[in-house]
């Protein structure tokens, strides 16, 4: 490991004492994947779509000529939205494309946008190549990674870091109450939900509409985590953006702290370590930078980090651990073990060291948002429901606002039981309604007029492609759904994969699995509606 970059990110850690954030481009994903960059990827749209090597350039060129006169100020998204009506107009008419068409029918004629769906096929082309370099960023994912932010649409961060919770989108971000542990936010969304990417000129003024708010629940990392970015030009636009819109909420004078904290790593043929200094609207951010070809050694920094905890670490930490078995029987005391004692005694600059003993039951862990769907479906967590609403839902329902099933738990539980939040929440869920979202909404007519006399669960079972059983199940009415038949069939699809399996883990984590699975949880166990 090169001595020079693993005393910047010692010297980030030590400084914040936090493992630290990171902030990943494209560029980690042209080197692991081969994928391109915002220019290769609208070029390759070009070719691909217009059979013409000199299409994307006449994009190009009056999207230049509208910035030179001032009626666009950003150049790319400009290229985009210039380019999307003609290749939509060709992705839905070409024969070229009548196999896109087919594979996306139901998603097309719900209003997807066709080119962001293209992007989505042709991005799935890609995928990590592994290699020791891959290897070592993942194992430090493992427990030196507090989190990751990117702009990228791939799936590369979720496959480095398949334990972290993953936020699509910054609107998902803005509504959820992040606990900056293990988390990936995809701020300019995701290949996996098309229409959340931000790539043309309305998407991007309605992302700076709310990057302000962005920025605020961005401040936390800025401010109390180092921050390493891999990826991305020390010169690009978005990155000097929100640096720009953190800086607006930071006093100038703590400004310079940020300076051993924020890390740039950027390609070079051999390695330097220099600081860099950006000059945001008249304020100036001071960082570290890092030009090398050497990613190996920044990862093995990363593995090797080590931070110390603070009592007000703990602190925030106190709430949260729990001696938990395996499978804990709904009868047994669950333990949680307090320092108070100890942290009353000691200065706020002391550290502090745990050891924490694990019971001969098996090694304790947290219970997973996708373990309390697959509990409501198959009743196989063999958890106290009152407590499954204190430790976990009280929390998830904040984090991820209109997602969580919670009738199972509160079904026997007096008000003054439940949680005010969870309480709150199941409140709100008055009728199937509550759980559509506009675009569902809107598909309701065309879907009964396509499935007219098979309008229940099983005639959807019957005329619907099985792949698409779940995403037509929430537009059905509250008296065509026989509430035993989708706990059938939701429990069949489960079984049908097998236990820790990679298929049931994305079972559990499909947006429209989890819907209809919210949907029985409300119809089998939600008091009087």
């Amino acid at each position: 490991m090169d001595e020079m970059i693993g005393s910047v990110i010692k010297r980030a850690v030590n400084d914040a004492e936090r493992y630290p954030f990171l902030f990943i481009g494209s560029g980690l994903s042209l080197r692991y994947t081969g994928s391109p960059n915002w220019v290769g990827l609208l070029r390759t749209v070009c070719e691909k779509v217009f059979c013409d090597e000199f299409a994307y350039t006449r994009y190009d060129a009056q999207a230049r000529a509208d910035k030179a006169n001032g009626s666009v100020s950003s150049e790319l998204p400009h290229v985009a939205t210039l380019m999307e009506p003609d290749v939509n107009r060709t992705l839905l008419s070409s024969d070229t494309f009548s196999d896109f068409r087919s594979r996306h029918r139901d998603d097309l004629l719900s209003g997807a946008s066709p080119l962001k769906t293209y992007i989505a096929d042709l991005m799935s082309n890609f995928a990590v190549t592994e290699n020791d370099e891959i290897r070592a960023l993942s194992l430090a994912g493992h427990s030196k990674i507090s989190g990751v932010i990117t702009t990228n649409y791939d799936t590369l961060c979720e496959t480095l870091f398949p334990d972290f919770e993953v936020y699509v989108g910054e609107g998902n971000l803005l509504f959820a109450e992040p606990n900056f542990a293990q988390e990936i936010y995809e701020i300019h969304g995701s290949m996996r939900e098309p229409d959340t990417m931000v790539l043309t000129d309305a998407d991007y003024a309605e992302f700076s509409a709310r990057r302000k708010y962005l920025a605020a629940k961005l401040l936390t990392i800025f401010v109390e985590y180092p921050v390493v970015f891999l990826g991305y030009s020390i010169q690009d636009e978005n990155i000097k953006s929100i640096l720009s819109d953190v800086c607006e909420c930071v006093p100038p004078e703590k400004l310079e702290r940020l300076h051993n904290r924020l890390v740039f790593v950027q390609h070079g043929a051999s390695t330097a370590v220099t600081d860099h200094t950006m000059d945001l609207d008249g304020r100036m951010l001071s960082m570290t930078c890092i030009t090398t070809d050497d990613f190996m050694s920044v990862f093995e920094a990363l593995q090797q980090s080590q931070r110390m905890y603070s009592p007000k670490v703990i602190r925030e930490l106190r709430g949260s651990v729990f001696r938990l078995a395996e499978k804990i029987d709904p009868s047994s005391e669950v333990v949680t073990s307090g320092f108070d004692a100890v942290l009353d005694r000691m200065e706020p600059d002391q550290k502090i060291a745990i050891q924490i003993a694990m019971s001969s039951a098996g090694v304790g862990r947290p219970i997973t948002s996708e373990e309390i769907f697959q509990d409501v479906v198959l009743d196989d967590l063999h958890q106290d429901p009152r407590f499954v609403v204190d430790a976990y839902l009280s929390s998830y329902v904040r984090r991820l606002p209109n997602v969580m099933p919670v009738f199972k738990y509160i079904q026997d539980l007096a008000d003054d039981e439940v949680e005010k939040g969870v309480l709150a929440y199941a409140r709100g869920l008055t009728s199937l309604d509550s759980f559509r979202n506009a675009s569902i909404r809107k598909s309701m007519d065309s879907t009964h007029r396509r499935f007219a006399g098979d309008t229940t669960v099983r005639g959807l079972e019957k005329a619907a492609d099985p792949g698409k059983l779940f995403y037509f199940i929430p537009q059905l009415y509250e008296d065509e759904i026989d509430v035993d038949d989708l706990g059938r069939v939701l429990r069949d699809a489960l079984l049908a994969t097998g236990e820790g399996s990679d298929e049931r883990k994305s079972m559990l984590k499909n947006s429209h699995f989890r819907k209809c699975v919210r949907i029985y949880d409300f119809l089998r166990y939600a008091p009087e509606k």
